[in-house]
């Protein structure tokens, strides 16, 4: 006797395979990436620049790159880089943080061809993550998804 019609039974969905079918892995492999390689140190620099008067190597830098009010504009770059990845480990206001990183990723992409094609790559590769995030959001496994926040509309009922 058939037990179903179709091409192919209902599948249980188990929450791991869910999240590789999303944008949930990318999601939280950039955001590990972007935290550990530049969020956490470039925020904690920026607090001892700010308030122990530490030297910091990204003021300098963005002087010289002609950015008006370096002393300012850096240690606000670092708290904003280490907000979007939190952000985007977490799932939490993903397109929100995301919207707020691409101008600060292509205003790299701008000033970094002076130091090498290695940045220059990291960078392109931030900023397709970053387009790639605001055009889909944070996927299945989130805080988004847990506040169901973006999807519009009011939740429909059965």
């Amino acid at each position: 006797m058939l037990e179903y019609t179709g091409g192919a039974p209902a599948a249980a969905q188990s929450p791991l395979s869910s999240l590789f079918k999303t944008t949930a892995i990318l999601r939280i492999g950039a955001g590990v990436l972007l935290m550990t390689r530049h969020g956490f140190n470039e925020a904690l620099s920026a607090y001892r620049f700010f308030w122990k008067e530490q030297p910091w190597d990204w003021v300098p830098a963005f002087h010289t790159a002609g950015v008006p009010y370096a002393h300012l504009v850096a240690p606000a770059i670092a708290v904003i880089v280490a907000s979007v990845a939190l952000s985007w480990i977490l799932g939490f206001l993903t397109r929100l943080f995301a919207a707020l990183f691409l101008p600060i990723i292509i205003t790299a992409l701008m000033l970094l061809p002076q130091n090498g094609p290695a940045h220059v790559e990291a960078a392109w590769l931030y900023l397709f993550i970053t387009l790639t995030l605001l055009l889909f959001g944070s996927g299945a496994i989130s805080a988004d998804q847990l506040f169901r926040l973006g999807q519009g509309g009011t939740p429909k009922r059965h």
